[in-house]
């Protein structure tokens, strides 16, 4: 299984309180959940939710649903924080991967980016997991199991290429395209705290982005304002529009997929 990420084990990490055999976990402190997703802007709701299934004492999966640029993978990413999290992405998984390092880890957060991606033999050793939390392989005529208590946490462009009954095993939550009003207030408090670029200066980049480019990628806002220095001057701004418009292989909406 090809691993973006991450085996998550040091003092730098969220720990979690939990009882799993003879290994006690210490609580996170009250606030810490903000550090835990403090590159999102936004979404409170759905961060309070995390953190509630964070601390449940028995597994609650969830899977994030939308277009791409609605801030899914920041989520994946952030939770790559917490203690005993790994995180996979679901076009670059194969089953024996997955039990291998199931088998070897025991990861306590088990997190899925793109598993719309993951093949239907995967999905189905993810679904055993998720519904009896036992893990049976059976390789070389030899059988190995283990029972795991791991939470799951998931994102997807959309629902249709995943197993019904796999799907039911998640609460699932579908975010909407940004409004303009959305995007621009994000990206302003993006430019703002990453960039140190003036409130205004942010507000005309992220307009501009949004309603020439189509976009609601705040990387092109980033690329603006680094490419202009932060000083708006109208000719520039418009040529770097025109020539991202014109050599662009259509809407780019990377960024919070």
């Amino acid at each position: 299984m090809r691993v973006f990420g991450r085996w998550r084990k040091n003092s730098n990490n969220i720990p979690v309180s939990e009882l799993d055999g003879n290994r006690r976990y210490s609580k996170p402190a009250i606030g810490q959940k903000r550090s835990l997703f403090d590159g999102i802007v936004g979404f409170d709701d759905i961060k309070e939710l995390f953190d509630m299934s964070i601390r449940a004492d028995k597994p609650v999966h969830l899977l994030l649903v939308g277009p791409p640029a609605s801030a899914k993978s920041l989520f994946m990413s952030s939770l790559t924080k917490l203690e005993r999290s790994y995180y996979v992405v679901g076009s670059s998984s194969t089953k024996s991967g997955i039990f291998d390092y199931l088998f070897e880890y025991r990861p306590r957060y088990f997190i899925i980016d793109e598993i719309e991606k993951m093949n239907k033999r995967d999905q189905t050793s993810l679904l055993n997991l998720m519904e009896s939390g036992i893990l049976s392989e059976l390789k070389h005529n030899q059988k190995r199991t283990t029972q795991l208590k791991t939470w799951v946490y998931a994102s997807c462009n959309s629902t249709e290429k995943l197993l019904p009954p796999l799907l039911t095993r998640f609460r699932d939550m579908h975010f909407k395209p940004y409004t303009e009003e959305e995007f621009v207030s994000i990206a302003v408090e993006i430019l703002d705290r990453e960039e140190g670029l003036d409130r205004d200066v942010a507000t005309i980049i992220a307009e501009a982005v949004f309603n020439r480019l189509k976009s609601t990628n705040i990387r092109e806002c980033i690329r603006i304002a680094r490419l202009t220095h932060g000083d708006i001057d109208v000719s520039k701004l418009g040529k770097i529009l025109e020539t991202f418009a014109k050599y662009g292989a259509g809407t780019d909406k990377t960024d919070q997929a």
